[in-house]
């Protein structure tokens, strides 16, 4: 069930939101909202339902007990423990296929049979970002940075809680769950129900009528890219960037909108990540809630910053890698984790040395952004022979240079022009939607408006968020 669905829009969620706030009693809601929430989950798959339950139940009492323990090799192999499972869950069906073709295609190269079966896995929805909210949480508590929560039926709703239940953003448990325990969440709150509305249309509007208007053009372009021309090669990078941003960030929108017309308050995951004047700073702006998670559980846990210069680099080298990897289950996006990786390294050691190219800020703008849609060409590739493929016409170094259109479709053409258009606009010169101040108006209730009534004539085209792959 997708958000930029007839389904939810007119069936889901107004069910959930009637009975939220007419039932009038948290000890119903809560457990009303949770039963919701498994609800849009087995709407795709009622048997890996019980694999998201699993995980939940799993980590609620291995925190429990590892709260109240004192005994620290207990703590210690309990943690152990819920990492273990929790990453050999997401490991076998995420990464199964990936190593087993990786060894079969080694194994190949060096003319043996290949040895390893492939199982064709299913990838449970959402399972690289409720592992990882459930992990963190074990984490949390064994480090004594949290408290165990007392309730179950809280934290089991804090992880399976629909709006970011998905493709995130990647909330925190001691952000959510004392808002689930807090009485005044379950009131009607008419200011945050107008910030709700405003997110999600605006999110909505990301969606589909700029992201999904670029998609159809750059497509087979993609597909093509052998025959490809150079301009269109161009286009194609400079269009999947946006659709990417506009894609992701609208559905973060909408999930933060989701979230406040239920009094849940999300943390900020994309400020305006295309302003960025370096890769460090564009860390700081892009898909925040993963950037903070990495941060705090991989990166300090290898050591951070504290073991000298160069295990720091090594440290955030490694952290960029893993991340790249968690994206998907492809060499390209380990390769594209190296390439951000490395730049982090070259910025942090080389900017004492040329400080003032950083200080020129078109300079240091206009090579960031051209890095971080070099960077999207393996992101976007299903192979490496794609990817040079691509290089090699974004750089001139093909033997059939042209700027001819082969596969920009006549019937998207202009459509995609004026939503990339559109996007870059937004993307390098507006405020971004937390940046709005957007207080209720009837004027600004009378765009809304029609910014969702235009949304719904294109609902008919509904297509999956990008990261719901991952």
């Amino acid at each position: 069930m997708l958000f930029n669905s007839y389904i939810f829009i007119f069936v889901f969620l107004p069910i959930v939101l009637a009975g939220f706030y007419f039932i009038h009693n948290k000890r119903i809601q809560l457990p009303y909202l949770f039963l919701c929430s498994i609800f849009f989950y087995a709407y795709w798959s009622k048997t890996f339902v019980f694999l998201l339950l699993f995980t939940v139940i799993l980590d609620f009492y291995f925190a429990r007990t590892i709260f109240i323990s004192q005994n620290q090799r207990l703590r210690k192999f309990l943690l152990i423990l819920s990492i273990t499972i929790n990453f050999s869950v997401l490991g076998f069906f995420k990464y199964y296929d990936f190593f087993a073709t990786s060894i079969n295609d080694t194994l190949s190269f060096v003319h043996q049979k290949p040895l390893v079966p492939l199982l064709h896995l299913i990838l449970p929805i959402g399972i690289s970002f409720y592992t990882f909210q459930s992990m963190s949480y074990v984490i949390d508590v064994y480090r004594r940075t949290s408290s165990a929560h007392a309730g179950l039926l809280e934290f089991a709703s804090y992880v399976t809680f629909f709006p970011h239940q998905i493709s995130g953003p990647l909330v925190r448990h001691n952000v959510i769950v004392p808002q689930l325990e807090n009485a005044s969440t379950y009131v009607y709150h008419s200011d945050h129900f107008w910030r709700g509305l405003y997110f999600f249309i605006f999110g909505l509007s990301k969606k589909v009528l700029i992201a999904d208007r670029i998609a159809p053009a750059i497509d087979p372009i993609i597909l093509n890219m052998a025959n490809a021309s150079n301009l269109e090669a161009w286009l194609a990078m400079l269009g999947y960037s946006m659709q990417l941003y506009f894609d992701f960030s609208g559905y973060s929108d909408m999930a933060v909108g989701l979230g406040l017309l239920m009094n849940i308050q999300f943390p900020q995951n994309f400020n305006s990540p295309y302003k960025s004047t370096s890769v460090t700073e564009f860390w700081r702006r892009w898909h925040i809630t993963l950037s903070s998670w990495l941060r705090d559980y991989l990166y300090i846990s290898l050591g951070g910053n504290r073991r000298g210069h160069y295990r720091t680099y090594i440290n955030l080298f490694l952290t960029m890698l893993i991340g790249g990897l968690w994206h998907g289950a492809n060499w390209t996006f380990v390769a594209w984790g190296f390439l951000h990786g490395s730049a982090l390294v070259a910025e942090k050691s080389l900017k004492p040395y040329l400080g003032f190219l950083f200080r020129i800020r078109f300079v240091s703008w206009l090579s960031t952004f051209f890095f971080t849609c070099l960077a999207w060409i393996f992101f976007r590739s299903p192979n490496f022979t794609i990817a040079s493929i691509w290089l090699k016409k974004i750089f001139f170094i093909n033997y059939d240079i042209s700027m001819k259109l082969f596969y920009l479709l006549t019937k998207y053409k202009d459509r995609f022009y004026f939503a990339l258009g559109l996007a870059c606009i937004l993307a390098f010169f507006s405020k971004n939607t937390w940046e709005n101040d957007f207080p209720p108006s009837l004027k600004r209730a009378a765009l809304l408006a029609l910014l969702f009534v235009i949304c719904l004539t294109y609902l008919g085209q509904e297509s999956p968020f990008l990261y719901f792959q991952f």
